[in-house]
Order: C-alpha cells, then structure tokens, then sequence
C-alpha cells in the first residue's frame, strides 16, 4: 500500500517540471504532509493523513508506516487510542450462548480483579512481562482489585485465578479478532495447573444427621426434605429449589426434573432448562416419600416444592447462608468444607454401591451422556477384572470340553 507525502507549500510547474508554484497554504501550518489510505474495522479504506514541520520527520514516519501496513502491523489513530475496558466491553456484549450465571461470573471477574488492573490501559501497551507478573500477583494477593470487595489477603486459588484468566484472556482475543490488536499478548502465558476438587461422599449416618440438622435449623420439613432429594435423588440444588408439588408423583415415586433455578446477568433469580437440557424423571427412595407426603398434602399443584415461610420460592443464595451453612455446623461436619454438590456425590456413590450401572446413574444424575458419568465415577464401580479372567477361562472349557 502506497504511503506518499505531500508538501503543501510548493507544487510542481508544469512548464519547468520544478516545484516553485506556490500553494494556496504556502507559509502557513506546517509545510510536510504524509498521506495515505488505511483500513477501518469495518472494512472500508479511508484517506488518512499527518502533518509535520521537517521534511526528515515526514520521511521518517513515511518508512515506517510503509513496513507497518506491508506486515499488517498498522493500526489507525482511533483503534490505536482503544482501551481494555473498550476490548472487554466489545467482547462482554457478543456473549449470547453463556447463562445468566457464567455472565455474572465473567462480569464479577472483570469488574473485581480485571478492570481495576488493565481497564484504562491502551491495548497496544499491554505487554507479556506485565502479564506475568500480573498472574504472579494474584497468586500472593497483592493484585489491585475493586475498592469495597472483600477478597482472600493470602492470594487466589490456582481454580479462582482460572476463573479470572478467562475473561481477560477472551476479551483480548475478542480485540485481535476486531483488528485491534495484531497478536493476544496473554496467548502463551502460563498459568497454575489446577487440581480437580476432590470429590466429597458422606455415608447414610452423615447424611441422616444432615437432615436432621437442617428441620432443626427452620423447624420446616420442606429444607429436610431437600437435603434428602440431593443425598438420596442427585438432585442438584438448583432443580430442588426449581420443583413444584405438581412434579412429584408418589403413586409412581418419580419426580419430573423440567426446570432448574438459576440467576440472570443482574444476579436475579430466574427458571431456565435442565442443565445439559436434560428432562428426566427421577425414583424417589421409599423411605422419602412419607416426608414428601407430608410437605405436598393439600397443596396447590403450581405451589413450589420447597417453600419460604411465606409460601415463596427459596433464594439459592439466601438459602445456602440460611439453611445449608447452619445445618452442615449442625451436624458436625463443617471440617468437610461441604457444598450442595457433595451431596449430589454422595447420591451417586450409594448408587453404585447398590448395583446401579452406568446408564442409571447417568439418567439419575441428568448428564449428557454416560462418558460424563464414567468420567466422574469411575473409580466406584468395583474392579472386575479377576471375574471376567477367570469366566473367559470357564468358557474356554466349556468350549473345548466340548469340541472333544
């Protein structure tokens, strides 16, 4: 692409071929103009131009403006002037296929560790040396963060610094594909392996102290019984509190997953589908339909499953602190850093270890195929491998046995 400069006091006399005709501008501004056409993100070009008082100076930025758009380093003047808050702004808003939770995530994580730390910073001046050293500083916990937000002071979780990694990565990503920038100077980084997080399984008296626990917090039945639906059914929390008393069919002991509570960008409680869009119907333990029984009787079929006192569905948030928190305390078993999900665990593990196989637990839980399950559960199902060596060779002389 061609680069050429102008000189706006003198032009060229036609008669002569020297430049001594002079210029409506001649003696006024600076003399030396570079020029040339430059691309816009939207793919239009456009005639762009600078201005410089010494010829050397023109010539100067004429080479280097020429290498830049021969190696497609070039970027025009407002794309240059471009912040990391205007990069995550630009890649906040594509999102559409995320849930309203992941959005909160990202938008905590950008609004808490990211924007405080690269927000104003134009993007052509953020570099891979500060990036480590970023990455570094979170992990001892003497990174910036949002004024007012309580953060841990003995620095970020290798899984908590992940968390943040992603938006911040993606958004820069986000601007080398607006053509802000030429490369993602966060692409190589190196961040802390993360270990997966250990899976939690209580045992029935665990469990059956849990629950009590949890009618002893409230004196409600309906928190107990949802502890039972986790521990017993898998159920995650969100489908629990999600439940209406129309879904539970005692007769047949199924409950009927159609929906599942969760929260919107503004962190507002709002129903969404089954995770991985998986509608199943789940078997009820005998043992927990009396105390379903006991919560449904005479109640509205629309009326929500595990209710406020008030007759509301429960806050997931409100009831984690409420509940959950106070019953694990309980039930003496806060030294296990228990959540909701341990339960979910604890239900697959009980599974197992009655004779479920695969595919049953993979519909109980609600993953979206029995790799997942296989994946997660695997180390539970008991080791076969001696039985089915010594039936091959059972087999093998039946076989020959008979073949003589």
């Amino acid at each position: 692409m061609r680069v050429w400069i102008v000189d706006r006091w003198l032009g060229v006399d036609p008669a002569t071929g020297k430049k001594t005709v002079k210029k409506a501008a001649h003696g006024t501004g600076v003399r030396w103009q570079v020029t040339h056409y430059a691309e816009q993100p939207n793919g239009t070009k456009k005639l762009v131009s600078k201005n410089f008082e010494r010829l050397a100076d023109a010539e100067e930025f004429r080479t280097r403006t020429a290498h830049e758009l021969r190696e497609g380093s070039y970027r025009p003047k407002e794309i240059t002037k471009k912040t990391f808050a205007d990069a995550a702004a630009a890649w906040f808003s594509s999102k559409k296929k995320p849930t309203g939770s992941s959005l909160l995530r990202y938008r905590d994580a950008l609004d808490i560790w990211v924007l405080p730390a690269w927000g104003r910073r134009t993007l052509s001046t953020i570099h891979r040396t500060e990036i480590d050293e970023w990455v570094t500083a979170m992990l001892d916990g003497t990174a910036p963060h949002a004024e007012g937000r309580k953060v841990r002071s003995n620095g970020m979780a290798p899984s908590g610094l992940t968390a943040v990694w992603v938006p911040f990565k993606a958004s820069l990503a986000h601007a080398v594909e607006l053509g802000w920038l030429s490369t993602n100077p966060a692409r190589s980084v190196e961040l802390p392996k993360t270990r997966p997080a250990e899976k939690i399984f209580l045992n029935y008296e665990e469990v059956e102290k849990l629950v009590e626990s949890a009618q002893e917090v409230t004196g409600r039945p309906a928190d107990a019984v949802a502890v039972e639906l986790m521990a017993y059914a898998g159920l995650r929390i969100g489908e629990v509190v999600a439940l209406e008393v129309g879904n539970v069919d005692l007769d047949a002991r199924r409950i009927k997953i159609r929906r599942t509570a969760t929260v919107d960008i503004n962190g507002s409680p709002i129903f969404g589908e089954p995770k991985h869009g998986e509608r199943r119907d789940v078997p009820i333990a005998p043992h927990v339909v009396e105390h379903l029984r006991t919560i449904t009787t005479g109640r509205s079929q629309d009326a929500p499953l595990i209710d406020t006192a008030r007759g509301n569905y429960v806050n997931l948030h409100n009831w984690r602190n409420r509940v959950w928190s106070k019953a694990v305390q309980g039930a003496g078993l806060q030294g296990r850093q228990l959540s909701p999900k341990a339960l979910r665990h604890t239900a697959a593990s009980m599974a197992i270890a009655a004779g479920a196989d695969v595919k049953v637990v993979q519909r109980m839980l609600g993953h979206a195929d029995a790799s997942m399950t296989l994946n997660t559960y695997a180390d539970l199902w008991p080791d076969r491998l001696d039985e089915v060596a010594e039936a091959v060779s059972a087999h093998r002389e039946r076989a020959l046995g008979t073949a003589r």
